[in-house]
């Protein structure tokens, strides 16, 4: 009985793995905030010119600001960072150089002093000028 439960533990997990999307390639940390919340430090993806992927960035405590790090590494691409409230208001669009420094990553942070809106908030990863394939975490 332990083999068969074993076995289907296996291929639940297989199941599991061939079911993640071809753009997502791994989590590269977990982090413990200073309020006990855990979160996904990155995800590593990849994308090509022209293409857009989305993600949801969940904001589900009271706040005045939220950090977004659009890190890929390579200045020779250009990536382009469209962040939307959960009502899906444009709240802002990001090139490389929104931080001040063309360097392959678009450090940036909302901020409201009243408060952020708490939901889902969702962000456009565009492929802006990508030759091949390039690789990002968000």
């Amino acid at each position: 009985m332990k083999r068969i439960a074993i076995a289907f533990l296996v291929f639940l997990l297989c199941v599991s793995v061939a079911g993640a999307k071809s753009s997502e390639t791994a989590i590269d940390a977990v982090s413990s905030g200073s309020n006990g919340d855990i979160g996904i430090l990155s995800v590593g993806y990849t994308i090509t010119q022209g293409q857009t992927n989305w993600h949801g960035y969940p904001l589900y405590t009271s706040t005045n600001s939220m950090t977004i790090d659009l890190n890929w590494g390579d200045r020779s691409d250009s990536l382009k960072l469209y962040v939307y409230d959960p009502n899906d208001n444009l709240v802002g669009v990001y090139y490389d150089s929104a931080d001040g420094r063309i360097n392959g990553r678009t450090l940036v942070t909302i901020y409201n002093s009243n408060g952020l809106q708490q939901g889902t908030w969702s962000l456009a990863v565009y492929g802006y000028s990508v030759a091949g394939t390039e690789d990002y975490s968000i």
